[in-house]
């Protein structure tokens, strides 16, 4: 396990429960229509053979609780802990536990697969998360992240963010296909990319 918390970004708010819903259920038909086609793409690409899974970051269990997930053992990770509570009324049967991204309380290998939905752009050091996913996945790791610069203009399209050029306050990372990839590649050798306008979503297997 690593020894460096990677923590919150910079400004961010230690409680912010709440926050997920406002995305989530936005009234919006096609915010709303992108979100459903992104949930089932990232549903599609689960293994479906997976006991055992953490979806690292959790948050209010938003997405978790829309996805097909089958396992016997699903384990919910956040650093905030009034997300958690959320996320544990949200997921019948989740094991919420408060942790560090950078450092997972877990043996290696002792998950089937982790889930890593919408963290890693807001992590100063999203490699060290990467790193402890792929120290705890035995069968692989599923990341998404938002493409931009398509999400931010997206914002900007909707008024949202505009000062920030679309940018949301906490989103410290700007993913595209290639860099996402690149970064998975320091722990992962192999990593399927997806792209699911406006979000990428990447499959991670055999850790390096």
């Amino acid at each position: 396990m690593s020894d460096r918390p990677i923590g919150l970004a910079p400004g961010a708010e230690l409680e912010a429960a709440g926050q997920d819903a406002r995305k989530y259920g936005s009234h919006n038909p096609l915010v709303r229509r992108l979100i459903t086609r992104w949930l089932r793409t990232i549903g599609s690409l689960l293994d479906d053979n997976a006991s055992r899974i953490a979806d690292i970051g959790v948050g209010e269990g938003l997405a978790l609780e829309r996805l097909p997930v089958r396992a016997q053992l699903v384990v919910g990770v956040d650093f905030r802990p009034d997300k958690l509570a959320v996320a544990r009324t949200r997921v019948q049967g989740l094991r919420p536990v408060r942790a560090d991204a950078g450092m997972l309380p877990f043996p290696d290998r002792s998950v089937d697969m982790t889930l890593c939905i919408e963290v890693l752009e807001h992590l100063v050091t999203p490699s060290a998360a990467v790193a402890e996913l792929a120290r705890i996945s035995e069968r692989g790791c599923l990341v998404s992240v938002p493409w931009e610069p398509f999400f931010r203009l997206g914002n900007l399209a909707r008024g949202r963010n505009v000062a920030a050029f679309g940018n949301d306050s906490e989103h410290v990372q700007q993913f595209s296909p290639a860099r996402l990839s690149r970064l998975l590649r320091q722990s992962f050798e192999d990593v399927e990319v997806h792209r699911c306008f406006p979000w990428i979503i990447a499959v991670a297997r055999h850790r390096r």
